[in-house]
């Protein structure tokens, strides 16, 4: 699901997107031009007090480090009132604060960590946003973080996906590197998308690692992905000319799920015929950019596609056997559990191509490249989008995936009423004025990323039916246990009594009960993360 335009294997769960005409395309494209040619004020443009009326948020975005939070805010000139609650609505606090030259601030520095919302109000009117605090924001995990993403700048143009995903502290975020928008009629000469390419020098310059999925078609065999050998060559030129661009500071991944309706060639979306694009292409890469990684097959599936002879593991056994995982570095699959709990379906996923690979010899990094929950209206609640991303990530990880990437950073577009636009981490700009606002489950990326960066598995415990422990040892020596429960709520019981420290989902502290020596909690189907020192026990019951 790298571009929403084409569909992916995810019409087969979110039917009835709107697929956009070349016409509309055109149109679109069109409208922006004239917008960005005429509707934008320079940014050093005076603009007196008085014209500032209602509270307008002015924070490109709405997630803050606990240690600094103050929300900037544009309104006229004298004072605001401001309210803020909790994510389950309860009001937390209340009070006012001074706007001096149209310009004023929302001091949030005790509160805590936790995800909000912040109502604002003068005699002009009112504004609300949902907001996101999190512990040592400003601490980048980065190249330690197993964690990453999908951006679309070229869907988000006026987004910085860099400083996103910086936030969440991630390693690595996908970047679409369309042939389609790139290629000219002289074959070898391409028209270079600069929207892409300043999002990846940012998320360069801020450590993240962009992987460029080189995808979908050119102007060669009708347009559509290519089969035939010419075309096929075609799209090696330009795979390689991308290398000789970047070198070896990106990953390159040869197309995006091949198997599924991404794939419009007229040799179909078998492996045989993936091989036949991958095998040109992952040389061509190399040959421009000795020692550049290539990733592949980002093999689609959504819920059972994973289980033995279910058609994502047929798909990939066959790709094992005819050589595939010896074109690519990395190993990429895609599992979607949609709207249904996670557990079992992901971790299996990955197990199954580990499993295929040892068969054949093979030892290389799986990364579960895509995985998400939409939170489409009258849905999925966007705090169950939080927890099941949570639970999934830490069963993947365990299974032994290197990377765990929730699809996607930002809804791909402001249309609550199909599941297709609404997999983000972040709500789509247009709702917000152009401000990227944290759903619930951007929060928990972000405390995810912080708590395993540098962290070791250890696998997962054994507490009994009903109850799952995910283990790790924190770069720090201590150890971390992501526990939930798959049916009712249980007392998770912490052999010791100092050095505990447990919080639930969003980064807010889990109240513990001592006795007899020892922490007690309730645990539910929402993880709670649980930090110890090494070597304590645990029970439940």
């Amino acid at each position: 699901m790298i571009d929403p335009m084409p569909q992916t294997p995810s019409a087969a769960r979110c039917a009835g997107v709107p697929r956009r005409s070349a016409l509309r395309r055109l149109l679109a494209v069109l409208v922006c031009a004239v917008l960005l040619s005429f509707g934008a004020v320079p940014a050093a443009a005076p603009v007196q007090a008085a014209a500032y009326g209602a509270p307008r948020f002015t924070d490109p975005m709405a997630l803050y480090d606990a240690a600094t939070a103050r929300v900037a805010l544009t309104a006229a000139n004298g004072s605001v009132s401001y309210s803020v609650a909790s994510a389950e609505g309860g009001l937390l606090r209340q009070g006012t604060a001074t706007v001096s030259s149209g310009a004023g601030s929302i001091d949030l520095r005790t509160l805590g960590p936790g995800y909000f919302k912040l109502t604002v109000r003068n005699t002009a009117g009112s504004a609300s946003t949902d907001l996101g605090i999190v512990a040592r924001l400003a601490t980048t995990p980065t190249t330690k973080s197993p964690f990453g993403t999908t951006a679309h700048p070229g869907i988000h143009w006026q987004l910085n996906h860099a400083a996103a995903s910086r936030a969440l502290g991630l390693s690595t975020t996908r970047v679409d590197w369309r042939w389609e928008r790139m290629a000219t009629f002289i074959s070898g000469f391409y028209r270079w998308d600069t929207v892409g390419e300043a999002e990846i020098k940012r998320l360069r310059a801020l450590g993240i690692r962009p992987s460029l999925v080189i995808a979908y078609h050119g102007l060669c065999d009708g347009a559509l992905t290519p089969s035939s050998t010419t075309c096929i060559n075609e799209y090696a030129k330009f795979a390689r000319a991308t290398a000789q661009r970047f070198g070896t500071t990106v990953d390159y991944a040869v197309y995006n799920e091949w198997n599924a309706a991404t794939n419009t060639g007229s040799c179909g979306r078998s492996a045989d015929c993936y091989m036949k694009l991958l095998k040109p292409a992952a040389a061509a890469i190399r040959a421009a950019a000795p020692g550049a990684r290539v990733l592949g097959p980002a093999l689609g599936a959504v819920d059972d596609w994973w289980a033995v002879d279910g058609p994502a593991y047929t798909w990939f056994q066959r790709f094992v056997q005819l050589g595939g995982a010896g074109h690519v570095d990395l190993v990429t699959i895609h599992n979607y559990s949609v709207t249904t709990a996670p557990d079992g379906k992901g971790e299996r996923a990955v197990r199954n191509a580990k499993a295929l690979l040892a068969a054949a010899g093979i030892s290389k990094p799986v990364v579960m490249e895509e995985a998400g929950y939409p939170t489409v209206a009258d849905g999925l609640p966007e705090y169950l989008q939080a927890a099941f991303m949570a639970r999934d990530a830490a069963a993947v990880l365990t299974a032994g995936a290197a990377t765990y990437m929730p699809y996607g950073l930002v809804d791909n577009y402001n249309d609550r009423a199909h599941a297709e636009s609404n997999f983000g981490l972040f709500r789509h700009e247009a709702v917000n004025g152009g401000r990227l606002v944290p759903k619930q489950a951007a929060v928990t990326q972000a405390v995810l990323s912080r708590l395993l960066a540098g962290a070791v598995s250890r696998g997962e415990e054994k507490l009994g039916t009903g109850t799952r422990s995910m283990m790790w040892r924190m770069a720090d020596g201590r150890t971390l246990r992501i526990v939930w429960t798959t049916d009712k709520t249980r007392t998770l019981e912490i052999g010791g009594s100092t050095g505990v420290a447990a919080t639930d989902w969003l980064g807010r502290p889990v109240p513990t009960l001592l006795t007899g020596g020892k922490r007690q909690m309730v645990i539910g189907g929402i993880p709670a993360f649980v930090t110890t020192p090494a070597g304590t026990t645990a029970r439940v019951f």
